[in-house]
Protein backbone atom coordinates (compact mmCIF):
# COMPACT_ATOMS: atom_id res chain seq x y z
CA UNK A 1 0.00 0.00 0.00
CA UNK A 2 1.66 3.06 -1.02
CA UNK A 3 1.55 6.18 1.83
CA UNK A 4 1.49 9.25 0.37
CA UNK A 5 3.64 12.20 1.73
CA UNK A 6 0.21 14.70 1.64
CA UNK A 7 -3.31 14.25 0.31
CA UNK A 8 -3.67 17.84 -0.51
CA UNK A 9 -4.52 18.83 -4.45
CA UNK A 10 -1.16 20.00 -6.02
CA UNK A 11 -1.91 23.45 -7.02
CA UNK A 12 -1.70 22.18 -10.21
CA UNK A 13 -3.58 19.28 -10.44
CA UNK A 14 -7.61 18.94 -10.80
CA UNK A 15 -9.91 16.31 -9.86
CA UNK A 16 -12.67 15.00 -12.00
CA UNK A 17 -15.08 12.52 -12.68
CA UNK A 18 -14.89 10.86 -16.20
CA UNK A 19 -17.75 8.04 -17.68
CA UNK A 20 -15.79 4.86 -18.80
CA UNK A 21 -17.35 1.98 -19.18
CA UNK A 22 -21.15 2.92 -17.89
CA UNK A 23 -19.27 4.46 -14.83
CA UNK A 24 -17.62 7.03 -13.60
CA UNK A 25 -13.61 7.18 -12.52
CA UNK A 26 -11.69 9.37 -10.86
CA UNK A 27 -9.36 11.28 -12.24
CA UNK A 28 -6.49 13.21 -11.44
CA UNK A 29 -4.37 15.49 -13.96
CA UNK A 30 -2.08 18.28 -14.71
CA UNK A 31 -0.83 20.36 -17.66
CA UNK A 32 -2.14 18.76 -20.03
CA UNK A 33 -3.28 21.92 -22.13
CA UNK A 34 0.16 22.46 -22.96
CA UNK A 35 2.86 20.47 -21.36
CA UNK A 36 5.20 18.92 -24.38
CA UNK A 37 4.57 15.34 -23.55
CA UNK A 38 2.24 13.62 -21.18
CA UNK A 39 2.11 10.47 -19.21
CA UNK A 40 -0.38 8.34 -17.68
CA UNK A 41 0.10 6.48 -14.60
CA UNK A 42 -1.68 3.26 -13.47
CA UNK A 43 -2.01 2.54 -10.04
CA UNK A 44 -1.68 -0.44 -8.07
CA UNK A 45 -3.26 -2.94 -6.06
CA UNK A 46 -4.83 -1.31 -2.93
CA UNK A 47 -3.73 2.23 -4.22
CA UNK A 48 -5.52 5.00 -6.00
CA UNK A 49 -4.57 8.27 -8.20
CA UNK A 50 -3.27 9.56 -4.58
CA UNK A 51 -0.24 7.26 -5.05
CA UNK A 52 1.49 9.95 -7.43
CA UNK A 53 -0.42 13.28 -5.54
CA UNK A 54 3.04 14.55 -5.15
CA UNK A 55 4.12 14.32 -8.51
CA UNK A 56 1.88 17.01 -10.83
CA UNK A 57 3.98 20.38 -10.13
CA UNK A 58 6.97 18.67 -10.50
CA UNK A 59 6.52 17.06 -14.04
CA UNK A 60 4.87 20.01 -15.29
CA UNK A 61 7.87 21.74 -14.14
CA UNK A 62 9.90 19.07 -16.19
CA UNK A 63 7.58 20.09 -19.03
CA UNK A 64 5.41 16.39 -18.71
CA UNK A 65 1.59 16.90 -18.42
CA UNK A 66 -0.29 13.90 -16.32
CA UNK A 67 -2.82 12.18 -16.08
CA UNK A 68 -4.01 8.94 -13.22
CA UNK A 69 -6.80 7.48 -12.00
CA UNK A 70 -8.48 5.14 -9.28
CA UNK A 71 -8.99 2.24 -11.05
CA UNK A 72 -12.63 0.21 -11.32
CA UNK A 73 -13.23 -0.96 -7.84
CA UNK A 74 -10.96 1.88 -6.24
CA UNK A 75 -11.52 4.72 -3.32
CA UNK A 76 -13.28 7.12 -5.75
CA UNK A 77 -14.13 5.08 -8.98
CA UNK A 78 -17.23 3.09 -9.82
CA UNK A 79 -17.31 -0.47 -8.95
CA UNK A 80 -19.06 -3.91 -9.39
CA UNK A 81 -20.28 -6.70 -7.71
CA UNK A 82 -19.40 -8.99 -10.81
CA UNK A 83 -16.01 -10.33 -10.88
CA UNK A 84 -15.02 -10.46 -14.51
CA UNK A 85 -15.85 -6.72 -14.29
CA UNK A 86 -11.89 -6.56 -12.70
CA UNK A 87 -10.43 -8.96 -15.32
CA UNK A 88 -6.70 -7.68 -16.76
CA UNK A 89 -8.31 -7.35 -20.12
CA UNK A 90 -11.34 -4.94 -19.01
CA UNK A 91 -9.34 -3.14 -16.84
CA UNK A 92 -6.68 -2.58 -19.69
CA UNK A 93 -9.68 -1.20 -21.94
CA UNK A 94 -10.22 1.92 -19.30
CA UNK A 95 -7.12 2.94 -19.74
CA UNK A 96 -7.39 3.20 -23.50
CA UNK A 97 -10.94 5.40 -22.85
CA UNK A 98 -9.45 7.30 -20.01
CA UNK A 99 -6.95 7.92 -22.82
CA UNK A 100 -9.49 8.88 -25.72
CA UNK A 101 -11.44 11.08 -23.52
CA UNK A 102 -7.84 13.27 -22.58
CA UNK A 103 -7.52 13.25 -26.40
CA UNK A 104 -10.95 14.82 -26.64
CA UNK A 105 -10.99 16.67 -23.58
CA UNK A 106 -7.94 18.73 -23.79
CA UNK A 107 -7.31 18.60 -27.61
CA UNK A 108 -4.31 16.74 -27.50
CA UNK A 109 -3.25 14.77 -30.99
CA UNK A 110 0.26 13.04 -28.86
CA UNK A 111 -0.42 9.76 -27.77
CA UNK A 112 1.13 9.68 -24.23
CA UNK A 113 3.23 7.30 -22.58
CA UNK A 114 2.03 4.68 -20.11
CA UNK A 115 3.91 3.51 -16.68
CA UNK A 116 2.39 1.43 -14.81
CA UNK A 117 2.58 0.80 -10.79
CA UNK A 118 2.88 -2.42 -8.96
CA UNK A 119 -0.56 -4.08 -10.10
CA UNK A 120 -0.82 -1.64 -12.40
CA UNK A 121 2.12 -2.68 -14.27
CA UNK A 122 0.25 -5.81 -15.24
CA UNK A 123 -2.65 -3.60 -16.09
CA UNK A 124 -0.27 -1.77 -17.86
CA UNK A 125 1.38 -4.68 -19.75
CA UNK A 126 -1.50 -5.84 -20.85
CA UNK A 127 -2.84 -2.84 -22.57
CA UNK A 128 0.51 -2.90 -24.11
CA UNK A 129 0.23 -6.36 -25.58
CA UNK A 130 -3.18 -5.89 -26.60
CA UNK A 131 -2.20 -2.93 -28.82
CA UNK A 132 -5.45 -1.05 -29.22
CA UNK A 133 -3.95 2.25 -29.11
CA UNK A 134 -1.37 4.12 -29.33
CA UNK A 135 1.48 4.63 -26.90
CA UNK A 136 5.12 6.88 -26.92
CA UNK A 137 6.71 4.31 -24.28
CA UNK A 138 5.66 2.29 -21.45
CA UNK A 139 7.33 2.27 -18.16
CA UNK A 140 7.28 -0.85 -15.78
CA UNK A 141 7.74 0.65 -12.74
CA UNK A 142 8.53 -1.02 -9.76
CA UNK A 143 6.44 -3.97 -10.99
CA UNK A 144 7.62 -7.77 -12.41
CA UNK A 145 6.44 -9.53 -15.61
CA UNK A 146 3.32 -11.43 -14.15
CA UNK A 147 2.44 -12.97 -11.02
CA UNK A 148 4.51 -12.36 -7.75
CA UNK A 149 6.33 -15.24 -6.81
CA UNK A 150 4.82 -17.00 -3.99
CA UNK A 151 7.34 -16.14 -1.08
CA UNK A 152 6.19 -12.61 -1.85
CA UNK A 153 2.39 -12.50 -1.30
CA UNK A 154 2.86 -11.72 2.09
CA UNK A 155 -1.31 -11.22 3.13
CA UNK A 156 -2.82 -11.99 -0.05
CA UNK A 157 -3.95 -15.99 0.78
CA UNK A 158 -5.25 -14.47 3.97
CA UNK A 159 -7.20 -11.57 1.82
CA UNK A 160 -8.81 -13.70 0.25
CA UNK A 161 -9.73 -16.12 2.44
CA UNK A 162 -11.24 -13.12 4.77
CA UNK A 163 -13.13 -11.08 2.17
CA UNK A 164 -16.02 -13.49 1.77
CA UNK A 165 -17.39 -12.76 5.27
CA UNK A 166 -14.95 -10.28 6.89
CA UNK A 167 -15.92 -6.13 6.67
CA UNK A 168 -12.98 -4.01 5.34
CA UNK A 169 -13.34 -1.95 8.38
CA UNK A 170 -12.66 -4.91 10.59
CA UNK A 171 -9.91 -6.22 8.13
CA UNK A 172 -8.50 -2.48 8.14
CA UNK A 173 -8.32 -2.76 12.21
CA UNK A 174 -6.21 -5.68 12.11
CA UNK A 175 -4.05 -4.27 9.84
CA UNK A 176 -3.06 -1.50 12.34
CA UNK A 177 -2.93 -4.33 15.45
CA UNK A 178 -0.40 -5.84 13.21
CA UNK A 179 1.32 -2.76 12.31
CA UNK A 180 1.50 -1.38 16.19
CA UNK A 181 2.99 -5.28 17.24
CA UNK A 182 5.50 -5.12 15.05
CA UNK A 183 6.67 -1.46 15.70
CA UNK A 184 5.42 0.18 11.95
CA UNK A 185 5.38 4.05 12.81
CA UNK A 186 1.87 5.43 12.16
CA UNK A 187 1.51 8.85 9.41
CA UNK A 188 0.37 11.34 10.32
CA UNK A 189 -3.36 11.54 11.43
CA UNK A 190 -4.55 13.47 8.07
CA UNK A 191 -2.69 10.90 5.93
CA UNK A 192 -3.99 7.43 8.02
CA UNK A 193 -7.47 8.81 8.03
CA UNK A 194 -7.23 9.19 4.68
CA UNK A 195 -5.63 5.40 4.16
CA UNK A 196 -8.52 4.29 5.96
CA UNK A 197 -11.01 5.60 3.98
CA UNK A 198 -9.47 4.48 1.00
CA UNK A 199 -9.50 0.81 2.18
CA UNK A 200 -13.12 0.81 3.47
CA UNK A 201 -14.22 2.84 -0.13
CA UNK A 202 -12.40 -0.28 -2.10
CA UNK A 203 -14.91 -3.00 -3.50
CA UNK A 204 -14.26 -5.60 -2.32
CA UNK A 205 -14.67 -8.33 -5.21
CA UNK A 206 -12.27 -5.46 -6.53
CA UNK A 207 -9.76 -6.63 -3.83
CA UNK A 208 -10.14 -10.30 -4.22
CA UNK A 209 -9.90 -10.26 -8.08
CA UNK A 210 -6.65 -8.29 -8.16
CA UNK A 211 -5.28 -10.20 -5.55
CA UNK A 212 -6.00 -13.43 -7.51
CA UNK A 213 -4.19 -11.78 -10.32
CA UNK A 214 -0.88 -11.13 -8.21
CA UNK A 215 -0.83 -14.38 -7.64
CA UNK A 216 -1.56 -16.37 -11.08
CA UNK A 217 -0.75 -13.84 -13.53
CA UNK A 218 1.46 -15.78 -16.49
CA UNK A 219 4.40 -13.58 -17.40
CA UNK A 220 3.80 -10.91 -20.41
CA UNK A 221 7.94 -11.03 -21.34
CA UNK A 222 7.30 -12.71 -24.57
CA UNK A 223 4.40 -10.98 -25.87
CA UNK A 224 5.72 -7.54 -24.73
CA UNK A 225 9.44 -8.11 -26.15
CA UNK A 226 7.49 -8.41 -29.67
CA UNK A 227 6.25 -4.30 -28.86
CA UNK A 228 9.85 -3.70 -28.36
CA UNK A 229 11.16 -5.27 -31.17
CA UNK A 230 8.54 -3.74 -33.12
CA UNK A 231 10.06 0.03 -31.65
CA UNK A 232 8.24 0.40 -28.83
CA UNK A 233 10.22 2.52 -26.05
CA UNK A 234 10.25 1.10 -22.92
CA UNK A 235 11.98 0.98 -19.78
CA UNK A 236 12.04 -0.75 -16.00
CA UNK A 237 12.41 1.54 -13.37
CA UNK A 238 12.65 -0.28 -9.30
CA UNK A 239 13.33 1.46 -6.33
CA UNK A 240 16.82 0.18 -4.55
CA UNK A 241 14.97 -1.24 -1.43
CA UNK A 242 11.54 -2.70 -3.45
CA UNK A 243 10.34 -5.67 -1.25
CA UNK A 244 7.90 -6.20 -3.99
CA UNK A 245 8.58 -8.08 -7.17
CA UNK A 246 12.37 -9.18 -6.58
CA UNK A 247 14.78 -7.08 -7.91
CA UNK A 248 16.67 -9.77 -9.73
CA UNK A 249 13.14 -10.44 -11.18
CA UNK A 250 12.90 -6.76 -12.19
CA UNK A 251 16.33 -6.81 -13.91
CA UNK A 252 15.95 -9.86 -15.23
CA UNK A 253 12.95 -8.54 -17.13
CA UNK A 254 14.58 -5.55 -18.39
CA UNK A 255 17.76 -8.12 -19.52
CA UNK A 256 14.84 -10.33 -21.27
CA UNK A 257 12.74 -7.34 -23.09
CA UNK A 258 16.64 -5.40 -24.03
CA UNK A 259 15.68 -2.55 -22.75
CA UNK A 260 17.32 -0.25 -19.91
CA UNK A 261 17.03 -0.49 -16.16
CA UNK A 262 16.77 1.87 -13.92
CA UNK A 263 17.65 1.75 -9.80
CA UNK A 264 15.75 4.50 -7.80
CA UNK A 265 18.75 5.12 -4.86
CA UNK A 266 17.70 4.69 -1.19
CA UNK A 267 13.49 3.91 -1.61
CA UNK A 268 11.51 0.52 -1.52
CA UNK A 269 8.22 -0.37 -3.49
CA UNK A 270 6.64 3.18 -3.44
CA UNK A 271 9.38 5.91 -4.94
CA UNK A 272 6.60 8.12 -6.50
CA UNK A 273 5.41 8.60 -2.61
CA UNK A 274 8.81 8.09 -0.31
CA UNK A 275 10.76 10.21 -2.81
CA UNK A 276 8.70 12.37 -5.31
CA UNK A 277 11.76 15.04 -6.26
CA UNK A 278 13.95 12.21 -7.25
CA UNK A 279 11.09 9.85 -8.73
CA UNK A 280 9.97 12.84 -10.76
CA UNK A 281 13.78 13.64 -11.97
CA UNK A 282 14.29 10.55 -12.91
CA UNK A 283 10.93 10.37 -14.84
CA UNK A 284 11.54 13.52 -17.02
CA UNK A 285 15.16 12.10 -17.98
CA UNK A 286 13.63 8.79 -19.19
CA UNK A 287 10.99 10.14 -21.17
CA UNK A 288 12.43 13.25 -22.72
CA UNK A 289 15.22 10.48 -24.07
Amino acid sequence: MSTPPRVTLPSTASVEQWDVRGGHRAVLHAGLEDSHTWIVMVPGFTGSKEDFIALPDLLVEGGVGMLTFDQFGQYESASSDDPAAYSLDALAEDVGSIIAIAHERFGRSDPPHLLGHSFGGLVAQQAVVNGQFDIRSFIAFCTGPGALPPERWGALPDLVAALPHTDLAELWQRKLELDEAAGVLAPPEEIQDFLRTRWVRNHPNQLKQFAHTLMEQPSFTDRLRQKVEAGLATSVIWGEHDDAWPIVTQQRMAHELGVSGVEIPGVGHSPNAEAPELTARTLVQVLHA
